[in-house]
């Protein structure tokens, strides 16, 4: 990405693709194995209804304040429905205080409290907290640097492979980690935007199918030729950045060269046994590891500073059989391409070969007929010769002469007909 203009905006789909297993089932294996710690997963009892609620306003940044003319929401949430409706805004007390009262219970509604920061708006979840009246915001101020991002681990599984296509899906879960005490939000405003100032991940030559689900506050998702950026809020702390692909290869495998922007203190890759192999620099001894009854080799490197980068072979993975290979070729429109063009060039042979005897039997004809014609014409002279000496305009010799030379003309002539000859 050299600048903000080579940004493609993309709506990336929030489903997973059919060829990869689904969200929860996914993730509960990252889970189970340590990969990713997902908080979106974790269920809360409901909680009993409380009819007030109180909490406060922090800025979470050194020496930040909260603004005296803060607001925050109140929102009413239907999930069976799937509305959430705003109810009603207060602005908060010299102490970043703030209350709702009166709340009215209602079967299937819960409520949510939004702190309304700008493009970053931390809220609360009423149906996870126990005591209504002990509500904490925090908000903080922002930054535009990256420095502060770090990815504490990048696990990268093919759950999938599909030999007669050469298609393998792809999950990659992304932990990243904000160390610093400010919200990162990019400049959309500038004009000098790049795509280096956005939270960036580079995927495999050819992806598709791409989709990415994250922890992170809302933003767009950025798809561009060699991955995706992100422009969503990242606020301090730990948050888990879902995505996954389709990717094609061809032979016997494919190559990826991961990208480390921020650095990674933990890098994995997961193929099922018997897949293939994997291959990248710092990686350890290949490790065999059951997900789900299934067997997985991985491998694993530690500590790669920010900026590095690391060349990832995938190698000796499965390849159609010849009948799949047969199947697919006269499944498809390909083997009539190619018999057309049998037909075709055979076509054109016989017609070539046909134009090629005609011009030549052509040629011998007009050879025939011009040497017939010479030798009418020679007949033709000797005729007019006698004439003229039979009525006494040429004298004996010269008649004599002239007659034995066409005569002699005629019979060199080739395929001379005896018939034609004068006598």
């Amino acid at each position: 990405m050299n600048g903000h203009s080579s940004v493609i905006t993309k709506n990336i789909p929030l489903a997973w693709p059919v060829r990869l297993p689904g969200f929860f089932l996914i993730a509960t294996v990252l889970i189970s194995f340590g990969f990713v710690g997902f908080g979106g997963l974790s269920t809360v009892n409901a909680q009993s209804f409380q009819s007030e609620i109180k909490g406060v306003v922090v800025n979470g940044t050194e020496g930040g304040v909260v603004p005296t003319d803060f607001t925050v929401e109140l929102f009413s949430v239907d999930e069976a429905a799937n509305q959430i409706i705003e109810q009603v805004s207060t602005t908060v007390g010299a102490d970043g205080t703030f209350s709702f009262g009166n709340l009215i219970s209602s079967p299937g509604i819960t409520f949510r409290v939004v702190a309304d920061a700008g493009d970053y708006t931390p809220s609360v979840d009423l149906s996870g907290v126990e005591n209504w009246t002990n509500v904490r915001l925090t908000i903080y101020d922002e930054t535009t640097s990256l420095d502060d991002i770090s990815v504490t681990s990048y696990v990268m599984m093919i759950p999938t492979i599909d030999a007669r296509s050469r298609q393998a899906g792809i999950l990659t879960v992304i932990n990243i980690s904000n160390r610093g005490d400010r919200v990162w939000i990019p400049d959309l405003e500038d004009p000098g935007l790049t795509g280096l100032d956005l939270l960036r991940f580079n995927l495999p030559d050819g992806f598709s199918d791409l989709s990415v689900e994250s922890e992170l506050p809302s933003g767009n998702i950025l798809e561009i030729n060699t991955g995706f950026a992100m422009t969503n809020p990242v606020p301090p702390g730990d948050a888990a950045i879902l995505m996954s692909y389709i990717i094609s290869y061809e032979g016997d495998g494919f190559e990826f060269t991961l990208k480390l922007p921020y650095g990674a203190d933990q890098v994995r890759l997961l193929l099922p046994d018997g897949g293939g192999t994997i291959t990248g620099k710092g990686f350890g001894s290949i490790e065999s590891v059951v997900v789900t009854d299934s067997v997985f080799i991985s491998v694993e490197g530690d500590d790669y500073p920010a900026g590095d980068e690391i060349a990832i072979v995938f190698s000796g993975m499965p390849q159609p059989t010849p009948l799949q290979t047969l199947s697919d070729f006269f499944q498809g429109r390909t083997y009539v391409i190619v018999i057309i063009w049998v037909v075709g060039v055979a076509l054109l042979g016989i017609l070539g070969y046909a134009m090629y005897s005609s011009r030549k039997n052509a040629a011998r004809s007009s050879e025939r007929d011009d040497e017939f014609a010479s030798r009418a014409d020679i007949v033709s002279e000797i005729a007019s010769l006698d004439e003229e000496f039979e009525g006494g305009e040429v004298d004996e010799d010269q008649y004599r002469d002239r007659r034995d030379e066409l005569k002699r003309l005629a019979l060199e002539s080739e395929d001379a007909a005896p018939a034609q000859h004068p006598e």
